[in-house]
């Protein structure tokens, strides 16, 4: 019999207690204390589920369990607190902070809400102020609910004062629920929040039945007290079968979900707004106060938000420029590079260098080391390179074990003697993997730009002049072959090291 099932038979038998305590020993004392103890014990496993499914999640559904605990941890405290009045006398203050923590026991439940499907499994800035939110509303909250019905008239009927209001965002909050596990595209959250969405409607209209319904006026202990140990086994069952699945695709809300995720977080700011007119009545330096730091709150999270997309947004444009193994110009990017470089050289009339480097004997790396010690010999390389050339030039990876580098300013010789530079550079690095009994050189094809040269011309000669230096037998610096035999180029092939 696996845990699952053996945690679910004991959830189930545990309710079974509870209704044969409640017919026999009914609301007298020991009936009230049997009754409290068995929804007491439903909590703790309830406790430990949620933190077993924690463990076994990630990112968003980590949060969630742990969210899902706190608020549970919360309801147990005040079970607790609840059972030993039931044997012990306690003051009226500890009736009230009893009462207190059942009321808003699954504020922090009602968190999860502003949970983003992106998020990683760690506590989040943004976390951290929707707490600090949660809190102003319970602030806010126990003035509306609690303290200004007995300021106005000691006599007020909380039954009817008190909790129309309660239950109408306790609504709020669940109908949330049920709105974001209807919208989602996501797999994760719509098993998260559709059963833990039933939950707490099915526990409100408990609630309601107790305080409008046959249950009002009932002492603990009564027959009513089996319906919310019943209504315990929803999350229990949840917590209990709780497995991550794996999302058919991206689990990344996009359209009208995005817009429908970003509506949560206003959810207590718009509830203490509601509260507003009303503790303003009784005290406006206090209303403006709690209103003023639920603002603040907002304002900070808008703030840290907007600040993750602007960080997002240079992330992509780096991705959509830089390749993403060496950290160097992509093919497209340095392409672009070397066509607004010959255009400046066209109007300054400066000479342009251009470099196409391809890494001896790679596929020797990949076969006798793996690909990661390749993924990591282009790393390498890439890092000489940036080391190597001039803080103006640029250098991308052409494709494969292939570079190119744009050296504006560059005469044949200045290119020649760059290239060399970097051909020593990676010769002489320990770092690269060996490939085989071979150690990874550079073959280098050098051109220079001159008045009107175009891009494409001058890719095909510094192609030929690569393909030149790996047919004389590669780690050298050749340049163009039509060049070689006269001029400046014939002075360069002279000096060429093999």
């Amino acid at each position: 019999m696996g845990l699952t099932r053996k945690t679910l038979i004991s959830a189930f038998t545990l309710v079974c207690v509870h209704a044969l305590s409640l017919a026999t020993l009914g609301d007298s004392k020991w009936g009230s204390f049997t009754s409290d103890t068995v929804q007491l014990l439903l909590g703790i496993m309830l406790l430990g589920l949620c933190w077993r499914a924690g463990k076994n999640s990630q990112n968003l559904a980590r949060n969630f369990w742990f969210l899902t605990g706190l608020a549970f941890s919360i309801w147990v405290v005040a079970q607790a607190a609840g059972t030993y009045a039931d044997i012990f006398p306690v003051s009226n203050f500890v009736h009230w902070a009893i009462n207190l923590l059942f009321c808003f026991w699954s504020v922090p439940l009602a968190m999860a809400l502003f949970l983003d499907p992106d998020s990683e499994g760690r506590v989040d800035l943004l976390l951290i102020l929707d707490f600090a939110q949660s809190i102003i509303f319970c602030v806010a909250a126990y003035f509306f609910f609690f303290y200004m019905p007995h300021k106005i008239d000691p006599a007020t009927d909380l039954s009817y004062s008190v909790w129309a209001p309660y239950f109408t965002g306790y609504g709020i909050i669940t109908g949330a629920f049920l709105l974001r596990a209807l919208l989602t595209h996501s797999v994760v959250v719509r098993r998260l929040f559709g059963p833990m969405g039933a939950f707490l409607a099915v526990s409100g209209v408990a609630d309601c039945l107790y305080y409008y319904g046959p249950g009002r006026g009932l002492k603990p202990g009564a027959w009513f007290d089996i319906l919310w140990s019943a209504v315990l086994l929803i999350p229990i069952a949840h917590a209990a079968t709780w497995k991550m699945p794996a999302e058919p695709g991206t689990t990344t809300v996009t359209g009208r979900g995005v817009v429908t995720t970003q509506l949560f977080p206003l959810l207590f700011p718009l509830l203490i707004l509601g509260m507003f007119e009303r503790v303003a009545k009784l005290n406006l330096t206090l209303a403006s106060s709690i209103v003023l730091a639920s603002f603040l709150c907002s304002s900070a999270r808008l703030l840290v938000t907007h600040l993750r997309l602007l960080k997002t947004q240079d992330a992509l444009r780096r991705e959509a420029s830089h390749d993403g193994l060496t950290g160097l110009w992509n093919r497209s990017a340095i392409l672009e590079i070397l066509l607004r470089e010959l255009q400046r050289a066209e109007r300054s009339k400066a000479p342009v260098g251009v470099i196409l480097a391809d890494a001896d004997h790679f596929k020797l790396v990949n076969d006798s080391n793996g690909h990661a010690a390749g993924d990591r010999a282009l790393r390498v390389i890439a890092a000489q390179l940036t080391g190597t050339i001039r803080p103006y030039d640029s250098a991308g990876r052409y494709g494969g074990e292939e570079f190119l580098i744009v050296a504006p300013g560059c005469s044949a010789a200045e290119t020649f003697e760059l290239a060399e530079r970097i051909r020593n550079a990676i010769g002489s690095c320990s770092e690269i993997p060996m490939a085989g009994d071979h150690r990874v050189t550079l073959s280098l094809g050098i051109v220079a730009s001159q008045a009107g040269a175009e891009a494409e011309s001058l890719l095909q000669a510094a192609d030929k002049a690569l393909y030149e230096a790996k047919r004389l037998g590669r780690n050298r610096v050749e340049p163009p072959l039509a060049a070689g035999s006269s001029g400046e180029m014939s002075q360069l092939s002279a000096r060429r090291q093999d």
